[in-house]
């Protein structure tokens, strides 16, 4: 059986960035994106305890009353979910999205019941769950910050896990949403004001991209959108700090983001969901599964035109070299 892990393959835009063209070569000290570099350290609770809130219009003042709870690689191996944290009898969740995805309900949902378990597997006994008293647990919150370009998301938009349902008839009293704050420079303006960390980052995002769009070699166009930020008083003194470090994450990233849009590129050209659908609509299982091996076969063959390792691939697709070797031949 094939697997493909596509939770963020939903652009059909693709990038390739030649090896030639990278001056700051990412390697497991930057495993960490810029968001999280930002306001998922404890050295900087402070940043997160800002964010929180603007984001809830609340004065809290300690940053030590804000506990830090992040689990690394829970749900999909290679991904990490960005911050979470405990205040005030709350849990919250902040994922950071450059992509729109419609699962991230069930994302948030699956990583709340392993905070969930976490907590009460080093709180209390967990089964616990199981005796006739109710165990009081922190309120979720689930927010997305939105900072890619699909200009449908507006200002926010709340998505429901009720919508990935397959029934029509969806159950009433049972829902889970993620809500979606669009944090692109333009939008939300008073919560960018009010978060200054915040504001300055949607900056320097939107620095990033300007010279992107201007210079084919993205080192140099990093390097311009620091170099000008940091006259400008943007992220200045983390920019100065962390210079490398900013380099390698953004870097990363964009070879990430290049490599999923490979992967979406070859979902449209092959047609793959309208042959899911003819499957489905036939009733055959095997219609489904040779459409997901063609459509898998496709993906591997565009990666691999685009300079993509072996090694890269399989750990993209999340396939054993055995599958591999038989969807090449």
């Amino acid at each position: 059986m094939y697997f493909l892990n596509y939770s963020n393959i939903t652009s059909s835009k693709y990038f390739v960035l030649k090896e030639e063209s990278v001056k700051y070569k990412a390697n497991d000290r930057y495993k960490d994106n810029l968001f999280r570099f930002i306001f998922g350290r404890e050295e900087n609770k402070q940043n997160l305890l800002d964010l929180y809130n603007a984001l809830n219009n609340s004065n809290y003042r300690n940053k030590d009353e804000l506990e830090i709870n992040t689990l690394d690689n829970v749900i999909y191996m290679r991904m990490k979910n960005d911050v979470s944290f405990v205040l005030d009898n709350q849990m919250v969740l902040l994922e950071h999205q450059s992509k729109y995805n419609p699962n991230m309900p069930l994302r948030g949902f699956l990583y709340f019941a392993k905070l969930y378990e976490t907590r009460l597997a080093t709180e209390m006994n967990l089964k616990n769950i199981y005796y006739p008293k109710l165990i009081k647990i922190p309120t979720p919150q689930y927010i997305v910050l939105y900072n890619g370009t699909d200009r449908k998301i507006g200002e926010s938009i709340t998505l429901k896990l009720s919508d990935a349902f397959e029934d029509d008839d969806k159950p009433e009293g049972y829902e889970w949403t993620a809500k979606m704050i669009n944090i692109n420079l333009g939008k939300n303006k008073e919560l960018l004001l009010k978060c200054k960390i915040l504001g300055e980052y949607s900056s320097f995002v939107d620095c990033v991209r300007k010279y992107s769009r201007i210079n084919n070699d993205f080192t140099i166009a990093i390097d311009k959108a620091v170099n000008e930020c940091i006259k400008k008083g943007i992220l200045k003194d983390l920019l100065i700090k962390y210079s490398v470090e900013v380099k390698n994450m953004l870097l990363t990233e964009f070879d990430e983001e290049k490599d999923w849009a490979i992967i979406a590129k070859g979902f449209e050209e092959i047609g793959y969901e309208k042959g899911i659908e003819k499957g489905r609509k036939e009733g055959k299982e095997e219609g489904k599964k040779e459409g997901m091996k063609e459509g898998m076969k496709n993906i591997i063959n565009i990666m691999l035109s685009n300079g993509t390792s072996k090694e890269t691939i399989l750990k993209q697709m999340n396939i054993s070299n055995e599958e591999y070797d038989n969807l090449i031949n």
